[in-house]
């Protein structure tokens, strides 16, 4: 597979991260430091997070370095969305079962309804709590993450969005990022501990992500992952919610399963069949 890892790559010398801690992965550099004892992942149940962590753990695995990685996922949209905490544990199962010799746990957050952007009385247009700058979920995201890095004394906190491809039309597209304007690593979100919060795959786009899946031969992985956002709302006769959903026995569509106008699909889908193509 050939992939510019440049715009990552640079990104720290940029930063003059150490060449200690950056580990080759296919070509683009990947940040773990051999001495952290325990570590945090931000794992949703998608490709990027899932991927992410696998590699963290193959990293602990192949160095020997018993560090221990600690599972943070939040639960969100629970009535419109409810396979989502399913697949997470889905997730986390497999990774364990993939690598057995680190150790893992899982810490799960609930995000209410009421709290989610846009949902929560006294905010202004663009779905800020008055006097706190931030919307309620990301205020609810953002202290537990703390909370969970404080009491289990973690030394990095890894989060794995990822770049938005250019060449995506879609309405829901994000522009891509830069080099320039995004840091992959900084000490900067909580000091007080010393923890860091490493991004490794911000400057990465997705056919980078799916194409190590297909390298590594983590296919069973990446079955399990799910990218798509759509719910019950946008196609009621192919989604259910709460009350009908039966993990593991109800169907579970994507917006790619109900339509071939990719139009109408979500961008999250939209982004996954680019990677896709992209490999081809």
């Amino acid at each position: 597979m050939t992939y510019d890892a440049s715009l990552s790559n640079n990104s720290y010398k940029l930063y003059n991260i150490s060449k200690d801690i950056l580990h080759d992965v296919d070509g683009l550099l990947y940040p773990f430091n051999p001495s952290w004892k325990r570590i945090g992942v931000n794992v949703s149940g998608g490709a990027d997070s899932a991927l992410g962590t696998a590699i963290l753990a193959e990293l602990i695995e192949k160095n020997d370095t018993g560090t221990e990685i600690h599972f943070i996922t939040h639960v969100r949209n629970w009535k419109t969305k409810p396979w989502a905490s399913y697949i997470s544990i889905e997730v986390y199962e497999k990774i364990k079962e993939m690598f057995p010799s680190v150790k893992m746990y899982r810490h799960q957050n609930f995000i209410p309804l009421e709290i989610e952007h846009g949902n929560l009385l006294g905010i202004n247009e663009e779905g800020v709590i008055a006097g706190l700058g931030i919307s309620g979920d990301v205020l609810c995201v953002n202290t537990f993450s703390d909370y969970v890095a404080n009491f289990y004394n973690l030394e990095a906190v890894y989060n794995f969005i990822t770049n938005n491809p250019t060449d995506i039309v879609h309405e829901w597209a994000p522009q891509g990022r830069s080099w320039n304007e995004s840091l992959v690593i900084s000490a900067e979100r909580c000091p007080q501990i010393g923890e860091f919060l490493i991004q490794p795959w911000k400057l990465v786009t997705k056919d980078f992500i799916i194409g190590q899946y297909y390298k590594k031969g983590w296919h069973d992985l990446l079955n399990i992952t799910r990218s798509c956002e759509t719910d019950v709302k946008k196609f009621p006769n192919h989604f259910f919610d709460y009350s009908a959903y039966k993990h593991g026995l109800t169907p579970l569509m994507t917006c790619c399963d109900v339509t071939k106008d990719k139009d109408k699909w979500c961008y999250w889908c939209a982004e996954r069949e680019w990677a896709k193509d992209q490999l081809k």
